[in-house]
Protein backbone atom coordinates (compact mmCIF):
# COMPACT_ATOMS: atom_id res chain seq x y z
CA UNK A 1 0.00 0.00 0.00
CA UNK A 2 1.81 3.55 -0.60
CA UNK A 3 2.38 5.85 2.14
CA UNK A 4 -0.77 7.58 2.59
CA UNK A 5 -1.04 10.56 5.61
CA UNK A 6 -4.77 10.91 7.14
CA UNK A 7 -6.30 13.83 8.45
CA UNK A 8 -9.57 16.04 9.42
CA UNK A 9 -10.47 18.11 5.84
CA UNK A 10 -10.32 21.68 6.39
CA UNK A 11 -12.01 24.55 3.79
CA UNK A 12 -9.36 24.36 1.41
CA UNK A 13 -9.79 20.67 0.90
CA UNK A 14 -12.92 21.17 -0.99
CA UNK A 15 -11.86 21.77 -4.84
CA UNK A 16 -9.85 18.88 -4.21
CA UNK A 17 -12.24 16.36 -2.35
CA UNK A 18 -14.87 17.69 -4.72
CA UNK A 19 -12.99 16.61 -8.01
CA UNK A 20 -11.73 13.16 -6.29
CA UNK A 21 -14.92 12.11 -5.32
CA UNK A 22 -16.55 12.73 -8.39
CA UNK A 23 -14.05 11.09 -10.38
CA UNK A 24 -14.03 8.20 -8.13
CA UNK A 25 -17.85 7.56 -8.21
CA UNK A 26 -18.58 8.96 -11.76
CA UNK A 27 -15.07 8.91 -14.05
CA UNK A 28 -14.66 9.47 -17.70
CA UNK A 29 -14.99 6.46 -19.80
CA UNK A 30 -11.37 4.93 -19.59
CA UNK A 31 -10.34 6.12 -16.26
CA UNK A 32 -12.63 3.61 -13.99
CA UNK A 33 -11.00 2.11 -11.13
CA UNK A 34 -12.80 -1.29 -9.56
CA UNK A 35 -15.96 0.42 -8.91
CA UNK A 36 -17.83 3.52 -9.93
CA UNK A 37 -21.55 3.99 -10.46
CA UNK A 38 -21.45 5.95 -13.95
CA UNK A 39 -23.46 2.61 -15.88
CA UNK A 40 -26.36 3.69 -13.41
CA UNK A 41 -26.06 7.51 -12.50
CA UNK A 42 -24.94 10.41 -14.23
CA UNK A 43 -24.02 13.86 -13.64
CA UNK A 44 -21.99 14.97 -10.68
CA UNK A 45 -21.87 13.03 -7.41
CA UNK A 46 -21.58 16.22 -5.07
CA UNK A 47 -20.35 19.85 -5.75
CA UNK A 48 -18.13 22.11 -3.80
CA UNK A 49 -21.05 23.70 -1.88
CA UNK A 50 -22.02 20.10 -0.43
CA UNK A 51 -18.31 19.33 0.21
CA UNK A 52 -17.89 22.77 2.28
CA UNK A 53 -21.20 21.69 4.25
CA UNK A 54 -19.66 18.51 4.93
CA UNK A 55 -16.67 19.53 6.27
CA UNK A 56 -18.15 22.25 8.41
CA UNK A 57 -21.19 20.10 9.90
CA UNK A 58 -18.97 16.30 10.11
CA UNK A 59 -15.57 15.46 9.80
CA UNK A 60 -14.32 14.74 6.92
CA UNK A 61 -10.84 12.87 6.50
CA UNK A 62 -8.30 13.03 2.99
CA UNK A 63 -5.57 10.93 2.59
CA UNK A 64 -2.42 12.59 1.08
CA UNK A 65 0.54 11.51 -0.09
CA UNK A 66 3.16 12.48 -2.42
CA UNK A 67 0.57 12.95 -5.61
CA UNK A 68 -1.84 15.03 -3.44
CA UNK A 69 -4.86 13.91 -1.94
CA UNK A 70 -6.14 10.34 -3.05
CA UNK A 71 -8.63 9.86 -0.55
CA UNK A 72 -11.72 10.67 1.33
CA UNK A 73 -14.73 9.64 3.57
CA UNK A 74 -17.30 11.57 5.78
CA UNK A 75 -18.34 10.20 9.06
CA UNK A 76 -21.25 12.20 10.88
CA UNK A 77 -22.38 10.38 14.43
CA UNK A 78 -26.22 11.05 15.57
CA UNK A 79 -27.09 9.05 18.74
CA UNK A 80 -24.21 7.00 18.65
CA UNK A 81 -24.90 5.90 14.99
CA UNK A 82 -22.02 6.61 12.89
CA UNK A 83 -23.28 7.67 9.55
CA UNK A 84 -20.03 7.00 6.92
CA UNK A 85 -19.96 7.68 3.53
CA UNK A 86 -17.98 9.61 0.88
CA UNK A 87 -16.01 7.02 0.46
CA UNK A 88 -13.45 8.09 -1.89
CA UNK A 89 -10.68 7.09 -3.39
CA UNK A 90 -8.14 7.95 -6.71
CA UNK A 91 -9.44 5.28 -9.36
CA UNK A 92 -5.80 4.94 -10.04
CA UNK A 93 -5.12 3.81 -6.97
CA UNK A 94 -7.95 1.90 -5.92
CA UNK A 95 -6.90 -1.54 -4.59
CA UNK A 96 -4.38 -0.85 -3.17
CA UNK A 97 -5.85 -0.50 0.70
CA UNK A 98 -5.93 2.99 0.84
CA UNK A 99 -10.12 2.88 0.68
CA UNK A 100 -9.85 -0.11 3.84
CA UNK A 101 -7.25 2.33 5.44
CA UNK A 102 -9.66 5.26 4.98
CA UNK A 103 -12.65 2.56 6.61
CA UNK A 104 -10.95 2.04 8.86
CA UNK A 105 -9.99 5.80 10.64
CA UNK A 106 -13.35 6.87 10.22
CA UNK A 107 -14.53 4.07 12.56
CA UNK A 108 -12.01 4.72 15.14
CA UNK A 109 -12.82 7.99 14.93
CA UNK A 110 -16.60 7.29 15.36
CA UNK A 111 -15.98 5.08 17.94
CA UNK A 112 -13.23 6.81 20.12
CA UNK A 113 -14.17 10.34 19.53
CA UNK A 114 -17.79 10.44 19.80
CA UNK A 115 -18.24 7.10 21.52
CA UNK A 116 -20.64 5.41 18.19
CA UNK A 117 -21.95 2.04 18.63
CA UNK A 118 -22.98 1.87 15.35
CA UNK A 119 -21.77 1.89 11.31
CA UNK A 120 -24.55 3.04 8.85
CA UNK A 121 -23.39 2.85 5.00
CA UNK A 122 -26.22 3.55 2.75
CA UNK A 123 -25.28 2.90 -1.07
CA UNK A 124 -26.72 1.44 -4.24
CA UNK A 125 -27.92 -2.19 -4.12
CA UNK A 126 -26.84 -2.79 -7.84
CA UNK A 127 -22.94 -1.58 -7.05
CA UNK A 128 -22.80 -5.46 -5.75
CA UNK A 129 -19.02 -5.23 -5.81
CA UNK A 130 -19.05 -2.24 -3.01
CA UNK A 131 -21.52 -4.37 -0.61
CA UNK A 132 -18.97 -7.30 -0.73
CA UNK A 133 -16.66 -4.83 -0.06
CA UNK A 134 -18.04 -3.59 2.55
CA UNK A 135 -19.73 -7.26 3.73
CA UNK A 136 -15.63 -8.28 3.88
CA UNK A 137 -14.98 -5.37 6.35
CA UNK A 138 -17.73 -6.97 9.32
CA UNK A 139 -20.80 -4.78 7.96
CA UNK A 140 -23.98 -6.52 7.87
CA UNK A 141 -26.96 -6.69 4.93
CA UNK A 142 -30.43 -4.65 6.46
CA UNK A 143 -34.50 -4.99 5.14
CA UNK A 144 -34.14 -0.85 5.00
CA UNK A 145 -34.19 -0.05 1.27
CA UNK A 146 -35.06 3.51 -0.24
CA UNK A 147 -35.03 5.06 -3.59
CA UNK A 148 -32.48 7.21 -5.26
CA UNK A 149 -32.49 10.83 -4.00
CA UNK A 150 -33.75 12.32 -7.45
CA UNK A 151 -33.89 15.94 -5.32
CA UNK A 152 -30.72 16.20 -4.29
CA UNK A 153 -28.45 17.39 -6.45
CA UNK A 154 -26.42 14.32 -6.52
CA UNK A 155 -26.64 12.60 -10.17
CA UNK A 156 -29.85 11.30 -12.19
CA UNK A 157 -30.48 7.83 -12.63
CA UNK A 158 -29.61 5.99 -15.83
CA UNK A 159 -32.99 4.23 -15.07
CA UNK A 160 -36.24 4.38 -12.77
CA UNK A 161 -36.30 2.48 -10.19
CA UNK A 162 -32.39 2.47 -8.35
CA UNK A 163 -32.53 1.37 -4.88
CA UNK A 164 -30.18 1.99 -1.95
CA UNK A 165 -29.64 -0.35 0.67
CA UNK A 166 -28.25 0.52 4.15
CA UNK A 167 -25.97 -1.63 5.71
CA UNK A 168 -24.67 -1.69 9.32
CA UNK A 169 -21.77 -2.43 11.59
CA UNK A 170 -21.85 -3.05 15.16
CA UNK A 171 -18.74 -1.43 17.12
CA UNK A 172 -19.41 -2.50 20.30
CA UNK A 173 -16.30 -2.21 22.01
CA UNK A 174 -14.14 -4.12 18.94
CA UNK A 175 -12.66 -1.05 17.77
CA UNK A 176 -10.76 -0.43 21.41
CA UNK A 177 -7.42 -1.65 21.44
CA UNK A 178 -4.68 -1.74 18.82
CA UNK A 179 -7.29 -3.76 16.26
CA UNK A 180 -6.67 -0.73 14.17
CA UNK A 181 -3.10 -0.11 14.87
CA UNK A 182 -2.60 1.78 11.20
CA UNK A 183 -5.57 4.53 12.45
CA UNK A 184 -3.60 5.69 15.35
CA UNK A 185 -1.70 7.92 13.02
CA UNK A 186 -5.16 9.67 12.59
CA UNK A 187 -4.64 13.16 12.94
CA UNK A 188 -7.78 15.39 13.55
CA UNK A 189 -6.65 18.32 15.17
CA UNK A 190 -8.89 17.52 18.37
Amino acid sequence: MPQVHIRKAELTDVEAVTELVNRAYRPEAGSEGWTHESALVSGDRIDQDKVATAIQSSTVLVGNNERGLVGCVQVEVTDRVAHIGMLAVDPSLQTSGIGKLLLANAEELAVQKFNAQVGVLVVIAARTELVEFYLRRGYSKTDEWSQYPTDAGVGTPEKEAVLLTTLRKCFNNRLHGDRFSAASQLQTGA
